[in-house]
């Protein structure tokens, strides 16, 4: 762990531990592309460090084994299965499907709702109607589960699987270094008087951009009881995001046994992934595709309520199109000169306001309460329709703090926490003294002007996700919700609209 951080207690209580964290830096291993330049007796090192955590059984018949350059589509399940032990005392908590594609215009990531409802046969024969899907790796582990996944995405092939166990998780997070992520708002939960029924794992991390490192990494993305699964989902790819963006070969290459050492303890892989051939096929495609962009597609959010419980039910057109998405993720938006500071210039009109309405008086209110920063506090004049600002809370909403960079440096910051008013999400306004950090590092090449604000845009596919403003003094930015449910032209709207307090 990085010196300057605590040794975070581990979160107590609750068994549904998150595993996508430990996932993305399995994808971050891979995509930085090491081994493709390394020589044989390296490459069999990594597969020596793969081989610690056993071998997946029964899946001559479940992956496709692919060729050198093709794209390859990974399966990562998150489980509570150990080593030595069977599949049926466990079920699968997250199921992850990657694609790296050279060809393609991104890396893909598809989360798999673990409340999926399926019909499907276990291996005795016997017929499970309306069952979730889940409830596969229990009955049938790894193989089971990939053969439901292939046949409800048309048939798509799964290339490797990689069964996560969570307990590597600090240990790897911190061995990256950290991640940097953006908050999106308070998560916190004591179980302090609670009665043993109303326990789950505590957490308490604060609105912003910050540093995170092991222990409230895994609470940050494993938390799920105030969400939608695909709220958590939406949560869990972001932070994949963010962590790749941090993590790339350079520094996988001065030490990459550092990372792979540490995971190759907490998983388990396909046999074939196990063998020098199959490591130097997917890490060469791996480093074709290291400089995409990763793209999250979203699965159709549909409920269905039942006395048995609640199910989340997706159409075979639903289905048809996110197979789409997934293996053919559409271009970026072309690119928009910069217009000259000051100048609107080619796209820098204004944008629509459909779905916002004036909120400057509240706004103001409400950056008045952040108190002396030390820098400039500019807020929103324009907010979405039934945006709400976090209930104040001395210290925490507005949100007045210090930022650490990697060299130690303190940068002031401040964060304006808004609830979207749909189902769990938030979207806000960032503000710090630390003109480079990671999250701003790397904008689209396309452009606006809005209002006399040159804007710098950072998109997942067609959709923004942050807005991004410079001054001389600091850096701004507008953070889409978790889900991204406010529209470009509301993104821009909203950037183009930030005021200064007092001026």
């Amino acid at each position: 762990m990085s010196p300057e951080f605590p040794n975070f207690p581990p979160p107590t209580h609750g068994r549904s531990w998150l595993r996508y964290a430990l996932a993305a830096l399995i994808v971050i291993a891979l995509t930085a592309g090491a081994t493709a330049t390394a020589g044989l007796l390296q490459v069999q090192s990594f597969v020596n460090d793969l081989k610690q955590g056993g071998t997946i059984g029964g899946l001559a018949h479940v992956i496709t084994r692919a060729q050198a350059g093709q794209a390859q589509t990974l399966l990562l399940i998150g489980s509570d299965h150990r080593a030595h032990a069977g599949a049926h005392d466990a079920r699968s908590d997250t199921m992850i499907l990657v694609r790296l594609d050279p060809d393609a215009n991104a890396t893909t990531v598809l989360s798999i709702p673990r409340d999926l409802q399926v019909t499907f046969t276990e291996p005795n024969g016997a017929v499970r109607v309306g069952a979730k899907i889940n409830e596969t790796y229990t009955d049938g582990g790894e193989a089971l589960t990939a053969k439901v996944i292939k046949r409800l995405l048309g048939g798509i092939e799964i290339n490797h699987i990689v069964n996560i166990n969570f307990k590597g998780f600090r240990e790897a997070v911190d061995a990256i270094g950290c991640v940097y992520a953006d908050v999106d708002r308070r998560y916190y939960h004591s179980n302090l008087g609670l009665p043993p029924s109303q326990q789950y794992s505590e957490i308490d991390i604060h609105a912003g951009y910050q540093k995170l490192c092991g222990a409230q990494a895994l609470a940050y993305v494993r938390f799920r009881h105030t969400d939608s699964d695909f709220v958590r989902a939406a949560r869990q790819q972001d932070f994949l995001r963010q962590a790749k963006s941090q993590y790339g070969t350079g520094r996988f290459l001065s030490d990459p046994h550092q990372l792979t050492k540490v995971l190759g303890k907490y998983v388990q892989t396909d046999k074939d992934l196990q063998s020098v051939d199959a490591l130097l096929n997917l890490a060469t495609t791996a480093a074709y595709s290291a400089g995409k962009p990763i793209r999250e597609v979203h699965f159709p959010p549909a409920y269905l309520n039942l006395k048995g419980g609640s199910y989340v039910t997706a159409t075979p057109a639903a289905l048809a199109q996110v197979r789409h998405e997934f293996l053919s993720p559409p271009p970026p938006p072309p690119a928009t000169p910069r217009a000259p500071r000051g100048h609107r210039g080619r796209g820098g009109g204004t944008p629509s306001t459909a779905g916002l309405v004036n909120a400057q008086s509240t706004g103001e209110n409400y950056a008045i309460r952040l108190g002396a920063v030390g820098f400039p506090v500019y807020y929103p004049r324009l907010l979405t329709a039934n945006g709400q600002y976090a209930p104040p809370l001395a210290g925490e909403n507005p949100r007045s703090y210090k930022i650490y960079s990697p060299d130690h440096k303190a940068y002031a910051a401040y964060r304006l926490v808004v609830s979207d008013g749909n189902d769990g999400n938030y979207y806000g306004v960032q503000g710090t003294t630390w003109k480079d950090p990671p999250i701003l590092r790397n904008p689209s090449s396309d452009h606006r002007s809005v209002h006399g604000k040159p804007l710098d845009l950072y998109y997942d596919g067609k959709r923004l996700r942050l807005v991004a403003w410079r001054t001389r003094h600091a850096v701004y930015w507008i953070s889409n919700t978790l889900q991204q449910d406010l529209t470009n032209p509301q993104m821009l709207a909203i950037a183009g609209s930030l005021r200064r307090l007092g001026g």
